[in-house]
């Protein structure tokens, strides 16, 4: 009842906030969707991790740059144009050279979670030396969505709205790639042209979501719609429908659970998304018929 007299509140404070939630939630689960039929699910705690340690790295080298430091203390963070090269670059670095090992080798997995550890280290070494990073870290690796402005929303919605073009645009070519390198190929499809461009939009996107709503919801989104999709769909369009439905479902719901609880948006959107996965892989295993 309270959400609903305070409507009009929200709507003025949150309303930025919201139609970011709106963005990733449709946007990131496509991105793992993608991810998860070239068998490369691992990047999506990689690449993230990668884009927070740029991020990190970007903090410690705040002092170098007198224009961006001045900003900063005007401001109170560093400009996003200043960070995003930052976490897009780290999170094309880490697709471009982790995703050529991803599902192939037996040590693949290895790898990637060697990765992930050391980007892990280096952002909390990065952070505890850079001036800035204290005050920044907690609130970024939170996901405190609700404190987005309108730069981000502007950074946030451009990365993922021109990914989201080139997923739709390209998607013959994405699909068949996926399932057969060859056959598309053989097909005549760009294959070489969609993927760097896929390299490059994709971290960018990745990137400029970390910066803006943090890793945590970027972990999520990624992750869990589409193994909650896997669970319960029988061909390629339910996938896809299923991977949409529980990524905008899940910050829909989170909504209602961070104002009224005070709890942190990315997180909670990340527990819902995780039950659906849950539930998605119960109702599978029920409706399964017995030997």
């Amino acid at each position: 009842m309270g959400l609903i007299q305070d409507f009009d509140l929200y709507r003025e404070l949150f309303g930025l906030s919201f139609l970011a939630s709106l963005v990733v939630g449709i946007v990131l689960p496509l991105i793992g969707a993608l991810m998860f039929l070239r068998r490369e699910a691992f990047l999506g705690i990689a690449v993230p991790q990668f884009a927070a340690a740029g991020i990190a790295l970007g903090l410690f080298l705040l002092p170098i740059f007198p224009t961006m430091t001045a900003y900063f203390l005007d401001h109170g963070h560093p400009p996003m144009s200043y960070l995003l090269p930052f976490a897009a670059g780290s999170a094309c670095f880490a697709l471009a050279v982790f995703g050529a090992t991803s599902g192939g080798p037996r040590d693949s997995g290895a790898v990637l979670a060697g990765a992930f550890a050391t980007a892990s280290a280096l952002s909390v070494l990065f952070l505890t030396s850079a001036p800035a990073g204290n005050n920044l870290a907690e609130t970024m690796m939170r996901g405190e969505v609700l404190l987005l402005d309108v730069h981000g929303l502007v950074v946030l919605s451009s990365a993922s709205l021109l990914c989201l073009f080139f997923l739709i645009h390209f998607r013959r070519a994405l699909i068949v790639s996926a399932f057969d390198p060859d056959q598309a190929v053989s097909l005549g499809l760009p294959v070489r042209f969609v993927e760097v461009l896929q390299l490059l939009l994709i971290g960018f996107t990745i990137g400029a979501g970390v910066m803006t709503v943090g890793p945590i919801l970027v972990f999520g989104l990624l992750f869990l719609p589409p193994l909650a999709a896997r669970a319960l769909a029988r061909n390629l369009r339910q996938f896809l429908f299923y991977v949409l439905a529980v990524g905008l479902g899940s910050v829909l719901l989170a909504w209602p659970m961070s104002l009224e609880l005070d709890w942190p948006f990315g997180p909670s959107a990340v527990c819902v998304a995780a039950s659906c996965a849950l539930f998605a892989t119960f109702l599978a295993r029920v409706s399964k018929p017995s030997l």
